[in-house]
């Protein structure tokens, strides 16, 4: 294969990859629309990322 040939491989490559996650981060947006009638995590407000709920010790 040629230098030609391998670049427009590559750049497909980097085509197909962008789309999927352009598409997960849609989904995952979908998922924690705030007008669904139950949330899917109550912590998903900037910042609260990561913590965890921790009920009645």
């Amino acid at each position: 294969m040629d230098k030609t040939t391998i670049t427009i491989i590559a750049i497909l490559v980097l085509v197909v990859i962008g789309f999927v996650f352009k598409k997960l981060i849609a989904h995952e947006e979908k998922k924690n629309d705030p007008n669904l009638p139950e949330p899917r995590d109550s912590n998903t407000l900037p910042g609260n990322q990561g913590v965890k709920n921790r009920r009645g010790k």
